[in-house]
């Protein structure tokens, strides 16, 4: 699969090109077990844009050295889903450094940079792994506006809302989002029962989102999930129109439910065969063209993925 250098392509252009768009593995729970650092209360992994810079430029180009190798077009986010005005009083030069950050790393990618999807994002107020209606969806877009309107601003190919508990708030980031007309995705965290934290059915979450939000997000994906939990919960979902436009996952490589996640102080981690396979069946299934991972993953899992789903994009032609 050869990719074509073309400044003019966008974010949708290569969405819709693409039969295959690589994300990031895990950086919090590398950072942390490989790294020994310690994440800041507030912004988590953000601070070390300026504190441990080098270590993090590290694993984000581990993984677009990938993409790189296997000519697959990748998709790298800011480190700021927990920031955010309440987090910090500096979340706009936080959000504006961050984007400088990775669109340095970006530019020094001479022959692929065009390749590289730069993103900004964002993250729910409250946590991901509880479906606790902390804002109706006016409170939800008041909130997330003050960081979508810093990130309108910067030089970045989409925005990403990540592992979105709950329905509320994910429409309020919508709209949020939508208004400052850079292409985004809404990606939620749900259970295999076929719903999100609060019980929303991950069809209609979609449904509702796309009736009343505009721009529409480019599409919905899922993070921190194993991708058998994630098989369950789609089969689970009766209304099956909406989930042609779910796309993506950044799995977890633990089977665990959310709930057991969220209380577990050590990283699971399953055999990267089994999930790989696990999401290569839900590439070919549901047509899922955004692959990632999620904690548990690592750089030698996002190698394996590159390498395995090339051999499937080349054997087809």
């Amino acid at each position: 699969m050869t990719l074509k250098q073309n400044s003019d392509k966008s974010f949708k252009d290569i969405f819709k090109e693409s039969k295959v768009i690589l994300t990031e593995g895990a950086l919090v729970e590398r950072l942390k077990s490989e790294f020994n650092l310690k994440m800041d209360a507030f912004v988590n992994h953000a601070n070390l844009i300026y504190e441990n810079p080098k270590i993090l430029e590290l694993l984000y180009k581990q993984y677009i050295d990938i993409g790189q190798r296997y000519n697959l077009p990748i998709m790298i986010m800011t480190p700021t889903r927990k920031v955010n005005f309440e987090s910090t009083i500096k979340s706009k030069e936080i959000i504006s450094d961050s984007c400088a950050f990775i669109n340095n790393i970006k530019e020094s990618y001479t022959n692929f940079s065009e390749n590289i999807l730069t993103g900004g994002l964002l993250g729910c107020k409250g946590d991901a792994y509880s479906g606790k209606k902390i804002f109706d969806i006016s409170q939800a877009y008041e909130f997330h506006s003050k960081q979508t309107s810093i990130f309108k601003d910067q030089k970045i190919d989409y925005l990403f809302a990540g592992i979105m508990p709950e329905i509320n708030e994910a429409l309020g980031m919508a709209q949020a989002m939508s208004e400052t007309k850079i292409p985004y995705i809404i990606s939620f965290m749900i259970k295999e029962n076929g719903c999100l934290m609060d019980g929303t059915k991950v069809s209609n979450a979609i449904r509702l989102i796309d009736e009343q939000v505009y721009p529409k997000p480019i599409c919905y994906m899922t993070n921190c999930i194993h991708p058998t939990n994630l098989k369950k919960s789609l089969v689970r979902n009766m209304d099956k129109s909406p989930l042609k436009r779910f796309s993506g996952v950044q799995v977890n490589a633990s089977i665990l439910s959310p709930d057991a996640l969220n209380n577990c102080e050590l990283v699971e981690q399953d055999d990267f065969d089994i999930i790989i396979k696990e999401m290569l069946d839900l590439h070919s299934q549901y047509n899922f063209k955004i692959l990632g991972g999620c904690c548990g993953t690592n750089e030698i899992f996002i190698e394996s993925l590159s390498k395995k789903i090339t051999c499937i994009l080349e054997n087809k032609g």
